[in-house]
């Protein structure tokens, strides 16, 4: 059966509004599940720069699945040597998946699958050892499919949300 979408890596001159698009729709769905993050429009406009100077510092790519009609439907973003920063750790760097995202219309097609592999094959063509992520904890989509690639739970970052001394929110 022949796949609706290809994966290709990003042509900024071409792929930009959809990048765009496609990371305000993953801040999105974030956000309904963690109501107190900041509009995906908002966010995406901030974040994509820094995305793509963590991609030029850090030997990162950015692969974009396209639909057959050149429409892109989801994208991962994966840099190859990030430099372990923490004391406690290995010395040497990691791969790091930053987003994965794949539009509504595209979901349950295989695609973030596909594009976790492509990310996963850039690392290790680029020499990382280990590939790491992060993932909000309500998002058991994703989380299930990280754990089927054979992803594991390191650390288990919690928090609680305080209120400050007067009893109101800012």
């Amino acid at each position: 059966m022949q796949r609706p979408w290809q994966i290709r890596d990003y042509d900024g001159a071409h792929d930009a509004a959809a990048l765009h698009a496609c990371f305000a729709e993953l801040q999105d769905f974030e956000r309904a599940l963690e109501p107190d993050l900041p509009p995906g429009a908002e966010v995406a406009s901030a974040y994509l720069p820094r995305l793509f100077e963590r991609c030029t510092r850090w030997r990162g790519r950015i692969f974009v699945g396209v639909e057959e009609d050149g429409r892109v439907v989801g994208f991962v973003a994966v840099q190859a040597a990030v430099p372990q920063e923490e004391p406690d750790e290995a010395p040497g760097c990691y791969a790091l998946l930053s987003d994965l995202v794949v539009l509504p219309e595209a979901r349950r097609s295989g695609l973030g699958r596909a594009l976790l592999d492509r990310a996963e094959a850039y690392a290790r063509a680029e020499g990382a050892h280990v590939l790491s992520l992060s993932v909000l904890a309500r998002n058991a989509g994703a989380r299930s499919l990280y754990a089927a690639a054979g992803f594991r739970e390191r650390f288990v970052q919690l928090e609680k949300r305080l209120v400050p001394a007067g009893g109101v929110r800012a």
